[in-house]
């Protein structure tokens, strides 16, 4: 019996996993963009590098808005956390995950962040504009209830797709598509989150090219970017990954 109280206890108090109430200037979540299981040059993998000190990231591929609202979905598919002591923590599946970890009401009860940023909406290429504006009010109806203010509240919608190789893996993600995403988050907003439009953040971005695409430029060292990844379309990756990454931070301060 004593061994497994010990057990117990220690796994709960596993600071990785711990739920006790850690305030952190920063906290956001995301999809895969922001924390996939395979991902070393993605959109998160840079956005850690320039937060600071005091910030808290958390991912889940395939997610949207109601993936972390009230009873959740896709539970099936894993979560990355990143913070100043873990780049990449897997923290696995379901029940492995406790509630401030994967569900946006006790995630801002243990963290209280002063800023949030939400970084969604590839996820919805296949959705109505009706669901997306519906999902976007319900998380913001929940945020204005925590106290998280408009001006401590950012929505980074998506931005163009990748250049690829030889054939775009996803052909719902297009120019058109992505705008009419944005148009939806943006009129559900209604002034109560600080909209960072990832189209007009990188048109200005040296690796925007004239056919509303973004330049792939792989990073030595990484894979994401080249090699089985090249058609892949919907996932900023390489330099257009850091360099959204580096835009957003300095948005934030």
């Amino acid at each position: 019996m004593k061994t497994i109280l010990l057990i117990s206890f220690l796994t709960l108090s596993s600071p990785s996993f711990a739920c006790d109430f850690a305030p952190v200037k920063v906290l956001v979540v995301g999809d895969s963009q922001t924390g996939a299981t395979w991902a070393k040059s993605y959109f998160g993998n840079f956005l850690q590098e320039c937060l600071g000190e005091n910030f808290m990231i958390f991912g889940k591929g395939g997610s949207i808005l109601s993936s972390w609202l009230g009873k959740g979905s896709l539970d099936n598919i894993q979560i990355i956390q990143r913070d100043p002591k873990n780049r990449h923590l897997n923290l696995g599946l379901g029940d492995q995950v406790p509630l401030c970890k994967k569900r946006f009401a006790p995630m801002l009860d243990t963290y209280s962040p002063e800023k949030l940023l939400l970084f969604f909406g590839d996820n919805y290429i296949a959705s109505t504009d009706e669901q997306i504006i519906l999902e976007t009010k319900k998380t913001l109806d929940l945020l204005q209830e925590k106290g998280i203010s408009a001006d401590n509240c950012f929505f980074l919608t998506p931005t163009f797709e990748m250049e690829v190789a030889t054939k775009r893996n996803v052909s719902r993600k297009n120019f058109d598509n992505t705008l009419r995403i944005t148009n939806a988050i943006k009129k559900a907003s209604e002034g109560r989150c600080t909209i960072l439009n990832g189209l007009e953040i990188m048109e200005n971005s040296p690796y925007y090219l004239t056919n509303k695409l973004l330049k792939r430029v792989h990073i030595p060292g990484n894979l994401d970017c080249a090699g089985a990844a090249s058609n892949d379309n919907i996932h900023i990756c390489g330099e257009a990954a850091r360099d959204l990454a580096v835009k957003i931070c300095e948005r934030l301060r």
